[in-house]
């Protein structure tokens, strides 16, 4: 029961930081690329721009958590020698070098 709780906290804190991230990059390459702020609550020039924003915002954010929870369980692996809870060790580790955690999530 202590390894799921450590896990969580592990992972939530990955994601809290790769998340932050994340948002703070996609708002400054808003601004970058359309010249303007990103919409807020509605606010914009129009449904696309809204729609657009929404899209992009929405993309980074789950790659950001994808990211985050692979990055936690390399963590997790170095630092305790096993693979965290919910995960086992990859067969296929090694194979393409610097691109593979090594862990793989267990089918239910």
């Amino acid at each position: 029961m202590g390894a799921k709780i450590g896990w969580k906290l592990v992972q939530a804190a990955f994601t809290i930081v790769v998340g932050l991230a994340a948002s703070k990059a996609v708002s400054t390459a808003w601004k970058l690329g359309s010249g303007g702020k990103p919409p807020k609550h509605g606010q914009g020039s129009g449904y696309a721009e809204v729609a657009t924003w929404a899209a992009v915002s929405a993309g980074a954010a789950a790659a950001a958590r994808l990211f985050a929870e692979r990055r936690a369980a390399a963590y997790w692996l170095k630092s305790t020698g096993y693979a965290p809870p919910g995960y086992e060790t990859d067969a296929t580790q090694g194979l393409i070098k610097g691109t593979d955690t090594g862990l793989a999530k267990k089918e239910d």
